[in-house]
C-alpha cells in the first residue's frame, strides 16, 4: 500500500469510527441499512454504533501502525499484522451478531 493511499485509508477508518461513535452513519453499517423494519427491530442501534465505531478506530490504528513501522517488520511481522486485521474484522462481526442483538 502506497504511503498516500495508506494515509487516506487510515483517515477514512478514523472518520468512520468517529461518525459511528457520534451516533451517525447507520447507512454505512452493512446489512442494517437494507434490513426490513422487523429485522432492524432485533438490533440495538446504539450498541451497533459503539461496536462498529470502536472497530473502525482500532482498524485505523492498525493501518497507521503498519504505515509507521512496516518497513522494519520481518515477513512474520507482516503476516501477524494481516492476521490481526482479519481477527479484528471477525471480532466485529461476532460482536454485531451477539452483543448488539436486543434480548
Amino acid at each position: 500500500m502506497g504511503n498516500t493511499t495508506g494515509w487516506v485509508v487510515a483517515g477514512l477508518f478514523f472518520i468512520t469510527g468517529i461518525l459511528f461513535l457520534s451516533r451517525h452513519g447507520w447507512q454505512l453499517i452493512a446489512g442494517y441499512n437494507m434490513a426490513s423494519e422487523e429485522k432492524k427491530a432485533q438490533y440495538d442501534l446504539d450498541r451497533l454504533y459503539v461496536a462498529n465505531g470502536i472497530g473502525m478506530l482500532v482498524l485505523g490504528a492498525f493501518i497507521l501502525l503498519s504505515l509507521l513501522f512496516s518497513d522494519r517488520w520481518s515477513l512474520m511481522g507482516n503476516i501477524l499484522f494481516v492476521a490481526t486485521i482479519l481477527l479484528t474484522i471477525v471480532g466485529i462481526i461476532i460482536i454485531n451478531g451477539t452483543w448488539c442483538v436486543k434480548k
